[in-house]
């Protein structure tokens, strides 16, 4: 007669029940998981009103704005925050504060649209309270775009624009607080050559085309005025030499012809490459600004001279030296009166 294995029965009774056990944990845990992925998916108030998101941005430094490829270069600081009251705990033991990776957690799915190289530089996580209340920080650097207004260059102020949307909700699932801002230390900027100024945020809905569904966005903004004094030196200075040498070539002798005619033509190839070379630092726009029209201006009258020289060499080659001296004499009076109306022309239109 066979004895029962009493051994093997228990043994197996005790297996199942571990099997069923981890079953039970496991899918407590993907449950959970479940939850969690949910929760970070809605809104705290889905459904209801909007959810409001503050923006703190804190402008550190301003490197340089590059006109020729219309971007700044900037290093700032910001600050997100929001309530979600999912998260507070009631527990004694929990910490005050937390922190947790913004994957993990419901957030406003900021974004930067002017965006052409920012980096992040520090770690994409947030802290929260036992409130719920939702801090995220980051700070970035790098290139944004702006849109360069340049009709008055070098006399022109810039708008320098950092444009945060929401990739994901509308204006009527999130709203920006009033208590958003814009902070900057606007004497410390590394730009010498602009003189800063701090403007308001003001929130919109962005949309890339009439009638689509908008995002909410907020937008900070800087003022930028250009220095001039860079651009007399650099610009003014040695176009007026250049008018100064075309000036000249009226007051050498009508007879003496190779050194009139050679600092006419001197005069002349020196603008136009001097125009040519600094008109490559500005973008390429489909208008006139102040720069051009002073170059302009300043290259007919140079052209102009020229002209002038040219009838008053034929005069005097041709034995009408009388009247060669007498369109040189009125040539130099006449020249600084178009310089001045030149540098009206350039200033005032």
């Amino acid at each position: 007669m066979a004895v029962p294995d009493f051994a093997s029965a228990a043994m197996a009774k005790r297996f199942f029940f571990a099997v069923v056990l981890i079953f039970c944990s496991v899918a407590a845990q993907a449950q959970s998981a479940s939850a969690d992925g949910n929760q970070s998916a809605t809104r705290p108030n889905a459904g209801g009103e909007p959810d409001a998101i503050t923006v703190r941005l804190g402008v550190l430094d301003i490197a340089e704005i590059i006109d020729r490829e219309q971007v700044f270069v900037a290093d700032f600081f910001v600050e997100i925050s929001w309530h979600d009251p999912r998260l507070a705990v009631d527990s004694d033991v929990a910490a005050d504060l937390r922190t947790v990776g913004l994957n993990e957690i419901w957030n406003p799915r900021l974004t930067i649209i002017n965006n052409r190289g920012l980096d992040s530089l520090l770690p994409e996580v947030a802290t929260v309270d036992r409130q719920g209340n939702v801090i995220a920080r980051q700070r970035l650097a790098g290139r944004l775009a702006i849109d360069l207004e340049l009709h008055d260059f070098p006399f022109d102020r810039q708008r320098l624009t950092i444009q945060v949307v929401s990739y994901l909700y509308a204006p009527s699932e999130i709203v920006f607080s009033e208590d958003s801002e814009l902070v900057a230390r606007l004497d410390t900027l590394s730009g010498d050559a602009w003189t800063y100024d701090a403007l308001e945020p003001e929130s919109y809905e962005y949309s890339l085309k009439d009638g689509g569904r908008g995002a909410a966005g907020l937008l900070f903004a800087l003022t930028a005025e250009r220095g001039t004094e860079y651009y007399i030196f650099t610009l003014a200075l040695p176009m007026s030499l250049i008018l100064f040498l075309a000036w000249m070539v009226h007051w050498l002798p009508v007879d003496i012809v190779p050194a009139r005619t050679g600092m006419a033509s001197a005069t002349v190839f020196s603008l136009i490459a001097f125009g040519v070379s600094f008109r490559l630092t500005l973008p390429k726009i489909a208008y006139l600004t102040d720069a051009d029209r002073f170059v302009l201006y300043s290259t007919l009258l140079v052209l102009v001279s020229l002209a002038i020289t040219v009838v008053t060499i034929r005069r005097a080659s041709t034995g009408r030296k009388d009247a060669a001296e007498r369109l040189a004499r009125q040539t130099r009076r006449a020249f600084p009166f178009f310089y001045g109306l030149i540098v009206i022309l350039t200033v005032t239109t």
